[in-house]
């Protein structure tokens, strides 16, 4: 292809999210664009308690032990793979804290897809008890970002 046309690769990553899709292909001529989206097998369930493990702190010669803490209520998880953003901006407070109150609609973080900002938003009233992503981490579809109870 001679030209990209970065403003086509945009619209169709848009598609791509917009219809949860994996890949996606455009023909013109004997010109062909296929984007396609790293697939892991990790279900999007939202449920009422969940089980995460937890690293111990490492020692220089010891092993990583993991322990199961269990977390009670309501996971917000990524809706698409991107740069999670905890803040509407560098430099600018977070969009929620651990132990904010929030309401159904409220924007929790910012999850930048090809230079797409998607803001995501509680499914849930109550209030922030765990977050499991630090600023400027690349998520996947369905990786858990918030506990609400």
């Amino acid at each position: 292809m001679k030209n990209i046309d970065l403003k086509l690769v945009e619209k169709l990553a848009d598609k791509m999210n917009e219809n949860s899709l994996n890949e996606i292909s455009i023909e013109k001529g004997d010109e062909k664009i296929t984007l396609k989206r790293e697939i892991k097998s990790q279900p999007v369930v939202h449920t009422q308690s969940a089980v995460v493990k937890k690293a111990a702190p490492v020692a220089k010669t010891a092993a990583v032990k993991k322990e199961k803490e269990i977390i009670k209520g309501n996971i917000i998880v990524a809706p698409t793979v991107g740069t999670f953003y905890s803040s509407p901006a560098p430099g600018e407070a977070p969009f929620v804290m651990v132990g904010d109150r929030i309401e159904t609609g409220k924007i929790v973080c910012i999850i930048e897809a090809m230079k797409m900002m998607n803001e995501v938003t509680s499914n849930f009233n109550g209030k922030i008890v765990k977050i499991f992503v630090e600023d400027g981490t690349v998520v996947q579809k369905g990786d858990q970002l918030f506990v609400v109870e």
